[in-house]
């Protein structure tokens, strides 16, 4: 039992891979190990052999910590993009007294999510943007780019925007803002 979010299909249509939160006390296992940590994760299932009913599961990420969602396939098999509030750079970078330093949203609610890229194996994880708010959705364009949505909330702005990047985090350039006056509906400028 569990949740499982954003599914994403692979570009030659065998393997989908999606976001899953099942609680630590689900007694699944997965090679032996126990298959649900109380936290999203990234799994992939795989149709290649044995098709849609007996495709097989993996996890990419086994996070006790964090949380890891919105995945989509990066070309050319080079792993996946996903959002996480992991912060695997900026936690590092921001330590405080030598303890890691997590960003916390703009209501000190929650920690912030901000992409990361992963190899097809699930390692070598990597953060690639940096925002004291959210950053989700990423999406894989034709020529490789990755667009998302970014949230950036400072002081009377409070807008979500839509921006672009390489995968190595390179090049970012916002291609579409929206601002919200008061409560109302988000409005293009």
């Amino acid at each position: 039992h569990g949740d499982a979010s954003d599914p994403e299909v692979s570009y030659d249509g065998k393997k989908i891979v999606f976001s899953m939160r099942c609680p630590s006390s689900n007694t699944s296992t997965i090679g032996g190990q126990p298959a649900c940590t109380g936290r999203w994760n990234i799994w992939e299932y795989d149709m290649s052999e044995g098709g849609l009913t007996k495709g097989t599961f993996r996890r990419l990420t086994a996070s006790t910590a964090d949380d890891d969602v919105d995945p989509a396939y990066l070309p050319a098999g080079r792993g996946f993009v996903f959002s996480s509030n992991r912060q695997t750079k900026s936690k590092s970078l921001q330590a405080v007294g030598g303890e890691p330093y997590f960003a916390l949203d703009e209501y000190e609610r929650e920690r912030v999510l901000n992409l990361h890229t992963m190899d097809s194996s699930g390692a070598q994880i990597e953060q690639i943007s940096f925002n004291q708010s959210h950053d989700r959705n990423p999406v894989v364009r034709p020529n490789g780019d990755i667009m998302f949505s970014r949230w950036e909330h400072v002081g009377p702005r409070n807008r979500f925007a839509i921006f672009r990047t390489k995968p190595d985090g390179t090049d970012m350039f916002v291609l579409y803002g929206a601002q919200s006056p008061g409560n109302s509906f988000l409005h293009p400028r």
